[in-house]
């Protein structure tokens, strides 16, 4: 099924994707579906202890406790901190007893003595029946060979982590396949090229499983994968194949409305075409093979007449999403540490196409000292600065915003819990809350901008986040055209309203008020309410009553809230006009769930508002590979991201299926920004390097071909630099300016350049001021001079 707005190309790239799908066993099957069997039942509250006990990996993570609860204390939601590994143990027991795939070696046991002494609080009878469907499992059987061989510790095992199949019919490798054993110091021949080994004893280091093994899925997940299938490898091609989909609507507000607008939105805008790849496939080869995003994004798709065993995981599917997230995000990371790489992430820093973040970066003693995390990578530091700058840029274009607009997922949405299984809750299907919200979230944003809901939009901004319980929202930011903005306190009450409605006049409107618009309780009536800070309401709630709107002296007008005697008794206590939170009618009413809306009254919180939305995401510290930790002082900005990073269910999904994280228009194009002959060139390996030079091209940027329009265009020297993308359009492969012949508007910034960059920040700031310069000499005239522009105050 697609949800609306998920294009052909959503599930499978128009077919080109087309994995087997085995048929699970149907004991399996009943374990995760059955409503009626006590069994089945403990089986899936305990899902991922079962997983753990016969998984061949130990699992490595650290979890959020303050979300990560207990059955009957709140929602459960597995959101790690900073990254996974999947360990494998040695062959021979520590003095704790076996564990992991040490107990299937036991398994010869009828009594599972190791078993029910490794986990005594599980059921032995339904243990033996998970036995006995992973009976056919290559990976089971192959340890469980060594049960029967004596002296033990002079054995290895080596698991290939290269299996190749053709995922269009089977998937599910033999054990001659998966494991080859040998006796210590024999002729290891029959071992596989690509392999890991694991040894009798305990080595030196503990044994990972990497991402890009294909066997990293079967290893961890023996629920999910029982007949041992092998899982994403990176050489998996792409296929035609129909679509197998059909479409079920997002919201059920009735018809749409007609919409049009001025404003430029493509209609894939929200499908995010950046594969993550793995970390060794070049740009070419991943245009022919299945990337890890594509396979996953596959394999938690519903589809008729096929029983997707992922979709039924509850709590372990929860785990299985984070972990597979993490995969796809580890190989993009290690992809971007690679030296090689490394150094063209750095020239691209420095050919004045990215902002400068630190002073002094620039130097070239600083160079080999910095791991670099590029801005290409959604959600890193640099990536959201020129985001936040991006959107500066805008306000400094069309003034600052209208509006300030947030909208949190409702995982009881009608959409949502109609496609839930029996017996199945919303947190147990991230899927589905990822999909939906996002319907609905493209779904507004055509509303506000095309509808015209609050009027004619000049330019917005948007961004999704996600909160602690892994549940998603969006930070809308508008600008309105001149004739639709808030010119009286009038048109504040029209839009916005921070009152109960009449339950008489209005029961649809105020039920849905008092259930997403009403904030604590708080203060004295609770203290320990989360937003509770050194005694006080981070929110400032309670407000006071006011009789009429009145402007605010801050960022937000004080909204009318009358003392009219209306109040409601929620969550243990009486709550009235003070604590609602305000929200448009309208709004509230076609999407049912919180939508906070507020008018910006003050440009003091255009600054606060962008940073706002734009923060980094929730950060921890944790590390678990010793090898890339920063050291000797080395700033690793990618270990720095790695470290600290939560991933719920949710968001992983989010990215899994490839959504855009960030929205914006009119769209904002970097201008480049470099001394004379200071852009870099890109020219093949083995080029002459004379014809390199030579090449008319290599002499041509995006500042050198602005001087050269202004030479051969009078008209282009009314403009500065940072006008110029308004109407000329950079044709990037011929490098060069071009008019504009369409309406679609283009915002130009000059990249951030510190002032103890010296010339660079002096040059920028002339082209901040000067218009049709034609050459880098012409800022050498004295009147263009930087310190005239000081000494005049500039």
């Amino acid at each position: 099924m697609r949800c609306q707005y998920e294009g052909p190309a959503f599930c499978c790239r128009k077919g080109k994707v087309d994995l087997f799908t085995p048929k699970f066993p149907d004991e399996l099957k009943r374990l995760f579906t059955s409503q009626h069997d006590d069994d089945a039942k403990h089986f899936r509250d305990n899902i991922r202890y079962f997983n753990s006990h016969f998984s061949f990996t130990s699992l490595g993570v650290t979890l959020d406790r303050r979300v990560s609860t207990a059955a009957g204390t709140g929602v459960y939601t597995f959101r790690a901190c900073g990254g996974l590994y999947h360990a494998l143990d040695e062959l021979v027991p520590a003095d704790n007893g076996p564990r992991h795939l040490q107990l299937y070696i036991y398994d010869t046991d009828h009594n599972l003595v190791h078993r029910t002494n490794r986990s005594p609080d599980l059921d032995i009878d339904l243990i033996r029946k998970i036995l006995g469907i992973l009976e056919q499992n290559p990976y089971a059987r192959a340890f469980k060979s060594l049960g029967s061989v004596p002296n033990l510790d002079e054995y290895k095992i080596s698991l290939n982590t290269d299996i190749k199949l053709d995922q269009r019919r089977y998937n599910a490798p033999t054990t001659s396949q998966v494991a080859a054993i040998w006796v210590e110091g024999s002729d290891p021949q029959n071992c596989f090229d690509r392999s890991v080994v694991v040894h009798a004893k305990k080595g030196d280091r503990p044994l990972y499983i990497r991402a890009y093994y294909g066997c990293y899925d079967p290893l961890s997940y023996p629920l999910f994968f029982p007949c041992g299938e092998t899982g994403w490898n990176r050489w998996m091609p792409y296929v035609q194949a129909p679509d197998d989909t059909t479409q079920f609507p997002a919201h059920n507000s009735g018809p749409q409305e007609n919409r049009t607008s001025d404003l430029h939105t493509d209609d894939n805008e929200d499908i995010q075409d950046e594969d993550f790849g793995d970390n060794e496939v070049n740009a070419t080869q991943s245009r022919k093979f299945v990337s890890a995003r594509e396979y996953y994004c596959f394999k938690l798709q519903v589809r008729k007449k096929l029983f997707n065993i992922i979709l039924f995981g509850g709590r372990l599917f929860q785990q299985w999403a984070v972990d597979m997230y993490i995969k796809i995000e580890t190989m993009r990371l290690d992809w971007y540490s690679k030296p090689e790489n490394q150094k063209v992430i750095r020239a691209d820093l420095y050919q004045g196409l990215v902002d400068t973040i630190v002073a002094g970066k620039s130097r070239g003693d600083r160079i080999g000292k910095r791991i670099v995390l590029p801005r290409t990578f959604p959600g890193g530091d640099r990536d959201m600065q020129r985001r936040l700058l991006d959107a500066m840029a805008i306000v400094q274009r069309w003034g600052k915003p209208d509006y300030f607009i947030t909208m949190t997922c409702n995982p009881y949405w009608e959409e949502i819990t109609h496609n839930l299984m029996p017996g199945q809750l919303p947190q147990d299907r991230p899927d589905l809350v990822a999909r939906v919200y996002k319907a609905k979230q493209r779904d507004m944003m055509d509303l506000l901008t095309k509808g015209k809901h609050f009027g004619e939009v000049t330019a917005y901004v948007h961004v999704t986040d996600f909160q602690k319980q892994g549940l998603p929202h969006e930070h809308i930011l508008l600008i309105m055209k001149t004739n639709s903005k808030l010119a009286s306190l009038d048109d504040y009450d029209r839009v916005i309203s921070a009152e109960i409605p009449d339950k008489e006049k209005h029961p649809v409107l105020h039920d849905l008020v008092v259930k997403h618009m009403l904030h604590g309780p708080c203060g004295e009536l609770k203290k320990s309410c989360p937003c509770m800070i050194e005694g006080q309401c981070r929110f400032h709630y309670p407000r006071d009553f006011c009789d009429a709107t009145q402007q605010g002296k801050d960022s937000y007008p004080i909204y009318r809230r009358r003392d009219d005697g209306r109040g409601v008794r929620i969550r243990g206590a009486n709550l009235d006009n003070r604590w609602v939170v305000p929200y448009n009618p309208s709004l509230l009413m076609r999407y049912n769930c919180h939508i906070n809306v507020e008018a910006c009254s003050s440009i003091k919180a255009v600054k606060y508002l962008f940073k706002y939305i734009y923060k980094v995401h929730d950060r921890t510290s944790f590390a678990f590979e010793q090898d890339i930790i920063n050291d000797g002082g080395i700033i690793n900005e990618i270990q720095q991201y790695r470290d600290a990073r939560y991933v719920s269910p949710p968001e992983a999904i989010y990215r899994i299926f490839g959504f855009k994280m960030f929205g914006v228009s009119p769209s904002v194009l970097q201008l480049q920004l470099h001394l004379p002959n200071m852009h870099t060139i890109a020219f093949k390996a083995g080029e002459n390097l004379e014809d390199v030079v030579a090449r008319p091209s290599s002499s041509r940027s995006m500042l050198t071909e602005y001087f050269e329009m202004n030479r051969r265009n009078p008209q282009a020297q009314k403009l500065l630099y940072r006008e110029f993308p308004e109407h000329y359009r950079w044709i990037a492969g011929k490098k060069k300016w071009q008019k504009r012949r369409n309406n679609r508007s283009q915002i130009g910034r000059l990249v951030y350049a510190h002032p103890a960059e010296g010339e660079r920040y002096y040059l920028r700031v002339l082209l901040s001021h000067v218009r049709g310069a034609t050459s880098f000499d012409d800022f050498k005239n004295s009147k263009w001079q930087p310190m005239h522009f000081l000494q005049r105050g500039m």
